[in-house]
């Protein structure tokens, strides 16, 4: 019995001591090593969905499906141990990690969300933030409109303890404001705003999907939502790796706005884009391509991490633009070609044509 001592003092490390979410990983293989070692099939379970929950607070998804795959498989062979209806929420995020991956056809992911909604439908469980997972799925194809319809058969669906209000306003003004409906999108806002709802980094990242559409959009309005984000940003009780998506619009949005603000986010997320899923790399590169765009050097704080680190502190930002404008296309091709369609790199093509106009 002495395995699950060391088990519980590796979690108390964790609770106590460990911060960076890579370490937490670690020290949570070693637990699930020893619980497996040991045959214990519940400490196994608790551990690897702790793993999972672990991951989802960064930007990459390299344990999570392996750990996914085997609680599938426990759910199987040991019903009366798990269900498949205690890690439904953890099902939903493998589907965004899925369509994230080039390495995952279409037609798995396709797979994977039929599977999900038929665990739904089996277990009774609301299809609210299944239909906004497949909202996200529609609009990385680039298919706004069919975005918006799975937007609309959310609202038929009650929230969950996976879905709160705060993540359905959000969804909703994602939705709206990717099709440059703007008066909808700041009347669902003024509502979130008049509610006072939020949930972890909402509605920070609300302010930013509105900042950055009506940026890119041209709308002046976007500046007054991008201040908002600011305000947000300071309120955060945690800042980790799994916001790089909004912290990059935010940086992309400012860098059209002409605002200088944008360095210190970009301290921030640099190196983020290490290990993480495939569409965050594609994300990241294809706005700092433009962002950091001119003839200039510049001194930054960055992580020791990266691997254009300087010691000195001055970086070739015309440099770092080749460099993740190579990046960008590449990402771009391979998400084409696993998609069948070309939206990837038609959307870099209108992100040069802002850039032409700004």
């Amino acid at each position: 019995m002495f395995y699950r001592l060391e088990i519980q003092k590796i979690l108390l490390q964790i609770q106590e001591e460990v911060q960076d979410s890579k370490h937490c990983i670690a020290l949570l293989k070693q637990a699930i090593h020893l619980a497996d070692k040991h045959g214990d099939l519940s400490w196994g379970i608790d551990l690897r969905i702790m793993l999972i929950r672990e991951e989802r607070c960064s930007s990459a998804c390299i344990e999570s499906p392996l750990a996914f795959a085997w609680l599938l498989e426990q759910a199987r062979l040991h019903p009366e141990l798990l269900s498949e209806a205690e890690f439904l929420e953890e099902y939903e995020w493998m589907i965004c990690s899925a369509y994230g991956n080039v390495a995952i056809s279409l037609a798995q992911v396709y797979a994977i969300a039929e599977d999900l909604e038929q665990k739904l439908e089996q277990f009774k469980v609301s299809k609210r933030s299944y239909y906004y997972t497949m909202a996200g799925f529609a609009q990385h194809l680039g298919d706004y409109l069919l975005g918006a319809t799975y937007v609309a058969k959310a609202r038929g669906e009650a929230l969950g303890e996976d879905c709160s209000e705060a993540m359905a306003y959000d969804n909703e003004i994602e939705s709206a404001a990717r099709l440059g409906h703007f008066d909808e999108a700041i009347a669902l806002m003024q509502q979130m705003e008049y509610k006072k709802i939020r949930d972890f980094s909402l509605p920070f990242e609300t302010y930013i999907s509105m900042g950055y559409f009506m940026a890119r959009y041209g709308d002046e309005r976007a500046s007054q939502y991008i201040d908002k984000a600011k305000e947000e940003f300071t309120k955060l009780s945690e800042v980790n790796s799994s916001l790089l998506y909004g912290l990059t619009r935010l940086i992309y949005a400012l860098h059209l706005l002409e605002d200088e603000d944008l360095w210190g986010y970009y301290e921030i997320v640099a190196g983020w884009d290490i290990d993480a899923e495939d569409d965050l790399q594609l994300m990241l590169s294809r706005h700092m391509m433009f962002v950091l765009d001119q003839q200039e050097k510049k001194q930054l704080t960055l992580s020791p991490s990266i691997p254009f680190y300087q010691e000195d502190g001055w970086y070739d930002l015309k440099e770092l633009s080749k460099a993740y404008r190579e990046s960008a296309y590449e990402w771009a091709r391979k998400f084409d070609l696993r998609n069948g369609n070309t939206f990837a790199q038609d959307d870099l093509q209108r992100m040069e044509e802002e850039n032409k106009r700004k």
